[in-house]
């Protein structure tokens, strides 16, 4: 009497292990990690030493105060939402809403590490173009203040990609421009810049200087919070 080997398509294991393991093949893809508040404050801190930048509480500084009341009564934009919602980068100085590491309803700790990219790829464009160029630059011309924008949000849909495996939507960026005093015409070119730049992002390209200091850090330090991470593959 001989004995009959299962065959290559047949598993040696108890049904009720082989549909647990069916179950875990065909489940959907895992998720990334969690950030966590130390890893926020960790990257913040490597990004500072890396630009030489300080952070300032953003709603208590006198500077920001006045400039909250002048935009308000210029109507581009209302004091509440440019004291405790956004931030602002002036020459190494980043005004912040928020503390790296304390998430918020506002400020969630993923959004703190991207507020940090986005504020250091501004400082990247003054160290290339120069303190005087940029600045003229940024306040008398739109268009420009258009592109700079674009360029500095560049670095959120690198950053979501690295994430998530899915792109934002350049137009939805785009729109998020409006409190900046630019035109429809300022939004479309900035619209234009971000369609551009989701194309490199889909094909697996990385734009920005801050997003490459950036990501460099995350997956050596936090590669579990990437995408392709969780999924085996390189991130």
């Amino acid at each position: 009497m001989s004995s009959q080997k299962p065959s290559t398509f047949e598993s040696p294991l108890p049904s009720s292990q082989r549909s647990s393991k069916r179950s875990s093949l065909t489940s959907q893809p895992q998720r990334p990690a969690p950030v966590t508040s130390e890893q926020v404050k960790a990257f913040w801190e490597a990004m500072q030493a890396r630009y030489g930048t300080q952070t300032v509480d953003k709603p208590s500084a006198p500077e920001m105060r006045l400039l909250a009341y002048v935009l308000a009564r210029m109507g581009v934009t209302d004091r509440e939402t440019f004291l405790e919602l956004e931030s602002t980068t002036i020459g190494r100085r980043i005004y912040l809403p928020f503390t790296p590491g304390i998430a918020t309803p506002q400020h969630s700790l993923w959004s703190q590490i991207v507020t940090c990219v986005r504020e250091h790829q501004h400082v990247e464009q003054r160290d290339r173009e120069g303190a005087w160029r940029f600045t003229a630059r940024y306040l008398g011309d739109r268009a420009a203040r258009a592109l700079y924008k674009a360029d500095a949000y560049t670095c959120e849909l690198e950053l979501h990609y690295w994430r998530t495996g899915a792109l934002l939507k350049p137009r939805a960026l785009a729109e998020r421009l409006k409190g900046y005093g630019l035109r429809d015409a300022d939004l479309k070119v900035a619209e234009a810049a971000l369609i551009a730049a989701a194309r490199t992002v889909r094909a697996g390209g990385v734009i920005t200087s801050a997003t490459k200091v950036a990501l460099t850090w995350l997956r050596k330090h936090a590669p579990e919070l990437g995408f392709k991470h969780t999924q085996g593959g390189e991130t």
